[in-house]
C-alpha cells in the first residue's frame, strides 16, 4: 500500500522575514510610545520642582522683607550685579525674621539677612542664597556672614527693581546713603519686585517666571506675589 505524502507545515524564508520586520515595526512604535509617556512625566516633574522651589523662595523672602527693621543701624542695601551675562542682583538688610535653626543658638530679635547669587561653573546656572545671621544694635562691628542656606537652583535670572515715593524705578538701594543725604528722606522704598526666572528642563523650551512684591505704602510692609510665564 503506497503512503500518501506529508503536507509541508514549514515557513519560507520570505514568511520568516516579513514576520520579523512586523515585529520590529510593533516594538518601534511601543517603544516610542514608551519613551514620549516617559519624558512627559520626566517634564512634569521637573516643572512641579520649580514651582517648589519658586514657592518656597518667594514666601521667603516675602517674610524676611515683611519684617525689615530700620530703625538704630537697622539697613536696607541692594546692589545690581551681573554673573557672566545673566542678572544676578542682591540684597541685604536687618529684619526681625530671624530663623533659629540650632538649639544652643540663642534666640536674637534681629538679623542681618542677605540673599546672594552664586554660578554654577559647569551649567553657568545660578543658584539662590539666603544668609541668616543674628545682629544686636549695641554691637559695633557689622556681623559676618556664614554659609548661606540653598533656596533654589536653576536660575537664569534674579532680578530685583525699587520704586521710590516718586514711582520711579531703581536697580539698587542704599539706606544709609538716603539717610546721610536727608535725614528727612524716606529710606525705605514704596515696593520691592523681586523676579526669578526658571531654565525649562526640556531643551530650546521657553523660561518660567515668578515675581513677587513687598510695599511700604505706610513703612509696614505689605506683600503680594504674582507668578507669569
Amino acid at each position: 500500500m503506497q503512503s500518501r505524502p506529508h503536507p509541508n507545515h514549514g515557513f519560507t524564508l520570505l514568511e520568516i522575514l516579513m514576520a520579523i520586520s512586523i515585529f520590529a515595526i510593533v516594538i518601534s512604535l511601543a517603544y516610542g510610545a514608551y519613551r514620549s509617556t516617559f519624558r512627559i512625566i520626566d517634564h512634569t516633574e521637573s516643572q512641579t520642582e520649580i514651582y517648589n522651589q519658586a514657592r518656597i523662595a518667594m514666601d521667603r523672602i516675602s517674610n524676611d522683607l515683611g519684617s525689615l527693621y530700620l530703625g538704630s543701624k537697622g539697613s536696607l542695601q541692594g546692589k545690581a550685579q551681573t554673573l557672566g551675562n545673566k542678572q544676578a542682583d542682591t540684597i541685604q538688610f536687618t529684619s526681625t525674621a530671624h530663623l533659629v535653626l540650632n538649639r544652643e543658638e540663642q534666640a536674637a530679635g534681629l538679623a542681618t539677612i542677605s540673599y546672594t547669587v552664586v554660578e554654577d561653573p559647569d551649567t553657568r546656572e545660578l543658584s539662590l542664597l539666603r544668609h541668616d545671621q543674628a545682629f544686636r544694635p549695641s554691637e559695633n562691628e557689622e556681623p559676618v556672614l556664614g554659609k548661606g542656606l540653598l533656596l533654589c537652583e536653576g536660575l537664569q535670572e534674579v532680578r530685583l527693581v525699587y520704586y521710590d515715593t516718586k514711582g520711579e524705578q531703581k536697580d539698587s538701594w542704599d539706606s544709609k546713603e538716603i539717610e546721610k543725604a536727608d535725614t528727612n528722606a524716606k529710606a525705605l522704598p514704596e515696593r520691592i519686585e523681586v523676579s526669578l526666572l526658571f531654565a525649562d528642563p526640556v531643551a530650546g523650551g521657553k523660561p518660567i517666571r515668578f515675581s513677587t512684591g513687598v510695599t511700604f505704602p505706610t513703612g509696614k510692609p505689605a506683600a503680594s506675589s504674582e507668578k507669569s510665564q
